[in-house]
């Protein structure tokens, strides 16, 4: 990690701190590929692919995940979802909630 990366994951948990919001970044060691509409998102260890663990997410998904290229709180995600999608609030924020739960779970999402 880099000193400037450093610098803002340390920002990051102190705004976390201060906020009292839970930030999500999408997690590295991931190897992606779009195929039609889906991401196919295949885990490395080394240099070497899991093919039995690779995951694929719909339009939605591919949304949520690339939005977490840097840090952010499920309230900035939703209206990110809001802004691009047609879809009541409600919608989103539970189409979101069950997003980070499995993407935390397997490990291609981090809580910071």
């Amino acid at each position: 990690m880099s000193a400037k990366n450093a610098i803002f994951y340390i920002f990051a948990e102190v705004l976390n701190i201060f906020v009292g919001k839970q930030l999500y970044k999408k997690q590295t060691g991931f190897v992606e590929k779009t195929i039609g509409d889906e991401l196919v998102i295949v885990p490395l260890v080394g240099a070497v692919a899991q093919m039995e663990r690779v995951f694929s997410l719909n339009e939605l998904g591919v949304f949520i995940y690339n939005s977490l290229n840097s840090p952010k709180s499920e309230e900035e995600v939703i209206k990110l979802i809001l802004n691009e999608f047609e879809i009541d609030q409600q919608t989103a924020k539970e189409d979101l909630k069950h997003f980070l739960d499995k993407a935390v779970e397997n490990g291609i999402v981090q809580e910071l």
